[in-house]
């Protein structure tokens, strides 16, 4: 086994480094800041993104369900499907699957998707005919005639759900909206 001893050489005595100097950790903390100050705004617009999304998917899936189950449950007599969207403020807002009646009183709900589970996500703008679809037991078309829409932002994101009068639901990017993803810009 070597030891070494602090004796003098050429060079002075040898000393054992155990700790940073302090212009080593200002530079360590300047350097990590600079990093920080770049990938933080860049994980921000990340996460709304990612929220935008999850909340327009979830609205195109609980619209293709309302109207299937409006084809399933099919015939005269069945209970009627509705799709209610409801919007007490851009950031509160619901959409709803029930039967029977307009997600009222006696009425059974099937599907639920709250403001609360979006956090950041706010329901921009709503077609008319939204805020409250019958479909038709027989076909499973909506109750609307001209193509309507339902537009989500989250920070400066935004992304909305159209759906044409024969029940298609597509994605799309508003007019001079910022480019994200694949979205195509809405027609």
């Amino acid at each position: 086994m070597l030891y070494l001893n602090n004796c003098n050489t050429k060079n002075g005595p040898m000393r054992k480094h155990l700790a940073f100097s302090l212009i080593e950790l200002m530079v360590t903390l300047i350097v990590l800041g600079i990093i920080l100050s770049i990938a933080i705004p860049g994980f921000t617009g990340m996460l709304q993104r990612y929220r935008l999304q999850s909340a327009v998917l979830e609205a195109q899936n609980d619209w293709l369900f309302a109207r299937s189950t409006a084809v399933k449950f099919g015939g005269a007599h069945s209970p009627a499907v509705f799709y209610v969207a409801k919007r007490t403020s851009n950031q509160n807002w619901s959409l709803q699957i029930c039967t029977v009646t307009p997600c009222g009183e006696g009425s059974t709900l099937l599907r639920q998707q709250k403001s609360e589970e979006h956090r950041g996500v706010e329901l921009s703008s709503l077609s008319d005919a939204l805020k409250e679809n019958k479909f038709h037991n027989y076909n499973g078309l909506p109750d609307f005639t001209q193509q309507q829409f339902i537009q989500f932002q989250s920070g400066k994101y935004q992304l909305q759900l159209q759906i044409t009068a024969t029940g298609l639901s597509t994605l799309c990017r508003p007019k001079g909206s910022i480019v994200f993803g694949k979205y195509a810009e809405c027609i």
